[in-house]
């Protein structure tokens, strides 16, 4: 597997008007994965997810790391892309890890694939999560369905792997949504 290029339009525009429930997950928990404040919350671009931004946003800061100092696999190459918003959230153009959550990707040994809700330890608790809200089917679904179209670049999928063994590793038992196994 190689690096093939993500068609991170075509990404956009399936999760444009997609949610994980009707109406605002926002108003749970009062946006604060999306306001400006101390924690410095952000996500990760993926490799090539930058090209839909112009690095000149006022909305979003654009942070340059260093993919060893931020543990990512060796298949990163400098720069990755952090960004973080600044307090306000143009919908539309917010990045894909922003768009997925509360789910994240889990690679069985045997590359099925799983949605989860997030496992990392978060500076807040969402209630979508905690609550274990059920979630849009369709939100669900168009986001398995980006998922299994990042995976094919080698880099997102060497780094799902590795986040994947790493949950394995630590014992957690994550909460699954999907999966590619009928």
């Amino acid at each position: 597997m190689s690096k093939k290029t993500v068609d991170y339009q075509i990404l956009y525009q399936l999760t444009n008007d997609i949610t994980p429930i009707h109406g605002d997950c926002g108003r749970l928990c009062g946006e604060i994965c999306c306001r400006d404040n101390e924690d410095n919350l952000g996500v990760y671009l993926f490799p090539g997810e930058e090209g839909m931004f112009t690095g000149k946003e006022n909305w979003l800061q654009f942070e340059l790391r260093h993919p060893a100092e931020d543990d990512f696999p060796p298949s990163w190459e400098y720069p990755v892309y952090f960004v973080h918003c600044t307090g306000f959230c143009f919908r539309e153009r917010r990045p894909l890890n922003c768009r997925f959550f509360p789910l994240t990707p889990h690679l069985l040994k045997d590359n099925t694939l799983l949605l989860i809700h997030e496992t990392l330890e978060l500076p807040y608790l969402c209630p979508l999560i905690t609550k274990r809200t059920q979630l849009r089917k369709d939100f669900i679904a168009v986001t398995a369905r980006c998922w299994l179209a990042l995976l094919r670049d080698r880099r997102i999928r060497d780094l799902v792997e590795m986040d994947s063994r790493e949950r394995e590793k630590e014992g957690l038992r994550p909460h699954i949504v999907w999966s590619s196994r009928k």
